[in-house]
Parts: structure tokens; sequence; C-alpha cells
């Protein structure tokens, strides 16, 4: 049992450092959008398709990991996403070439694509009856790399006025990554709750998955979540370095603080829900119009540096929980189906970048920074309603390829 208990725990911080990886190396060109313009010589609003080269990429990754996952267990696609980040990172900041940026981009979003998948059936397995905090805490680490991504980025562009190094960093962080998932062994299935009878489980097998309502609502919930998300991340600090009129390395803590949030909140979240101070559909419900509120103020007094640096703190805080906690009930809802559900979920999440990061960037370019910001304190509003349609249902967990403790 203690073996067991130690091995649980190389396993989570093993999945922290992947998700670290992700963070740095996915948020880092957001941050460093007005240097990857500059350096492929297109103009802002252009060079915001990397956002969405990367979101397609995502979708595409959601999908890859869907349909590999039945031949391959999650420790292999863990492996194949790190070795895809480590190899697009170092791309991204040195090249001069618009189209071949895109293309490192798309491929970091088929990295991050197959993280998200494949690391949701790695935790589901190992830490299914403590899935909801085990979750929260797991998406912290995403927020440490991806607060401490702008952080280097001001860091080195201050010192060594070069991006480059920051991405390498990340790309350290992937390669380390890659090296302990060859020792981790993850359990292949989990036996079924004893209280669910047999024939329930086999009618909830029976009836498809994508028939249910549910499904598509949990999908939307993600969708407007990281439409959110990935706008006010990606734009804030170029919104801010133009509506306060100061340079990006200045505006980038406003990022920084975002992700620290995110961070700080996730971590509050997991031991919110532990202690049962909150519910998890209450905790959910604060955190949808907390996130509004705040994104509402940064929207309004984006040219004041402190009131904007205080809102994407708090935005951070408010947003944290909101993932993992609408992949928890999903993971618990649709157990007997993980991987289609994941993919169908998380196809969802990804599409947004198709439509809002590029929405943002034109709304801020031709009507005015603080209305493109006002998008993504609306859509964390929005989540409530069909949150709202949704009640959690607990099915059992299904095998799936992977390896014994």
């Amino acid at each position: 049992m203690t073996h067991r208990n130690e091995h649980k725990n190389f396993i989570f911080y093993t999945l922290c450092l992947v998700f670290s990886s992700v963070g740095m190396v996915s948020m880092l060109p957001g941050t460093a959008l007005p240097f990857l313009a500059s350096q492929t010589n297109v103009s802002l609003d252009i060079a915001g398709w990397v956002l969405t080269s990367s979101s397609i990429g995502y979708t595409f990754g959601v999908i890859l990991a869907g349909q590999l996952s039945k031949r391959l267990g999650p420790r292999y696609l863990l492996m194949t996403a790190c070795a895809l980040l480590a190899i697009a990172s170092p791309v991204i900041p040195m090249t001069h070439i618009f189209w071949i940026l895109l293309l490192a981009q798309f491929t970091v979003g088929i990295g991050s694509g197959i993280v998200d998948v494949s690391i949701n059936h790695a935790m589901t397995l190992t830490f299914t009856d403590t899935l909801g905090e085990m979750l929260n805490k797991l998406h912290s680490s995403f927020g440490i790399g991806a607060l401490t991504g702008p952080l280097l980025l001001s860091l080195v562009l201050a010192v060594f006025h070069e991006a480059v190094w920051a991405f390498i960093i990340g790309m350290t962080l992937a390669i380390l990554a890659l090296i302990l998932l060859t020792f981790m062994r993850l359990p292949t299935q989990l036996p079924a709750p004893a209280t669910q009878p047999t024939t329930q489980r086999a009618a909830g097998r029976s009836r498809s998955i994508f028939m249910q309502l549910a499904l598509w609502l949990l999908a939307l919930q993600l969708f407007l979540y990281v439409g959110g998300e990935v706008s006010f991340g990606g734009w804030i600090t170029s919104a801010l370095s133009q509506a306060a009129t100061i340079p990006l390395a200045e505006a980038a803590p406003a990022a920084t603080l975002f992700w620290l949030g995110l961070t700080l909140g996730r971590l509050a979240g997991g031991q919110i829900l532990k202690r049962e101070w909150l519910s998890e559909k209450a905790l959910l419900y604060l955190c949808f119009f907390g996130g509004f509120v705040s994104g509402l103020f940064a929207a309004v007094f984006i040219g004041n540096i402190w009131i904007a640096f205080a809102g994407s703190l708090f935005i951070g805080i408010f947003c944290a929980p909101i993932f993992p906690g609408v992949m928890a009930i999903a993971s618990r809802r649709f157990a007997d189906s993980l991987s289609s559900a994941s993919t169908v979920i998380l196809v969802g999440s990804g599409s947004s970048g198709f439509v809002f990061p590029p929405l943002v960037g034109v709304v801020l370019t031709h009507v005015g920074i603080g209305w493109s910001l006002l998008i993504p304190a609306l859509l964390l509003l929005a989540i409530a309603l069909p949150f709202m349609l949704v009640k959690p249902e607990t099915r059992e967990i299904a095998s799936v390829p992977g390896e014994t403790f």
C-alpha cells in the first residue's frame, strides 16, 4: 500500500510537470504577440491568427488522442505530446516566416490537445475518489507554467533582448517531463461502484452518449470558458500596453497576474472542495459571476495599469476552478465512455479558439480596447445558463489500455 501511494504521488507530480510545460509553451506566444508580429512583418490583428492556429491544432490533437487512446495508453500519448512541444517551442520565436510560425503553433496545439485528453484519463484512473480536488490541484500546475512564462519573457527581453530563451526553458521542461513519463505506470481500470446495479450500467452503455443533451451542454460550457480564458490571457498584455501607452515589458505582469490568479484559485478550489466549505455547484456559480465582475472592471479601467493588474488577478482566481470542475462532472457522468466524452467536450473547448481570439483582436484594432476585453467577461457569465441545465450523474469506470501499478 505504501509503494502504491508513493507511485500515485509520482504520477501526480509527473503530470504536474507535463501541465507546467504545456502552460508555459502555450501561453508565451500570446504574451510575445507584438514581438512575433514584428519578427514576421505582419500586423497585430493578423498575428492574432497564431492563437487560432494553436486552437485548430488543439482540436486536431483532441480528436487524434480520442482515436489513439483505444490502442495506446495515456502514458504513450503524453510522451508523444511532450516530444511535439519540445520540437515546436524554439521554432516560434526564431522564425521570420509567418506560415512557419503558424505551423509551429499548430504543432503546439496538437500537443496540448493530446495532453488534455490523456491527462484526464490518467487522473480519472488514478484518483477517482477525489477527482474534483485533484484536478483542481493538477490544473494549478498549468497556471504555474503560464504565469512563469510572461515573467521569463519580461526578464529575457530586458536582459538579452531576445525572446527565444523563454521558449527554450519551456522546451527543457517538456523534455524533462518526457523522461519522467518513461518511468510512470498507470492502473488499467478501477472497479465499478458497488451501489450501481449491473442492469443500470448496461442500460447506460447501450444508450449512445452522443444522444445525451448533457454531453453537449458540458461541451458548450467549456466552449464558452476556454473562449474567455484564451482571449483574456492572450490579449491582456497587448491591450494594456496600447491603452496605457507603456512598453510590452511593463504590461507583461498583467498576464502573469492572470495566471497567478489561476494557480492560486485552483489551489484554493481544491482546498474548498476537500474541506467542504462549498459544494462543487456553489463554487462554480461563484466563479461564473465573480469572473464576469472582475473582467468587467478590467475592461472598463484598462487604461489604469493598477486596476488592470487587479482585474487580471481576480479574473484568474475566479476562472480557476471552472475547467477542472466541469471536467470532473463530465468524468463522473460519462466514466463508462470517457474517451468519447472527453473528445467531444475538449473539441468543443478547442474550437472556441477559432472564434474568440481573432474576434477580440478585430474588436481591439477596429472598435476599442475596452470593448474587446468585455467579450471574455460576457463569455464567463454565459456559462451559467448551460450549467443550470446539467445534473451530475455517476457512472462506472471502464478499462483503458495502460499499465498496472
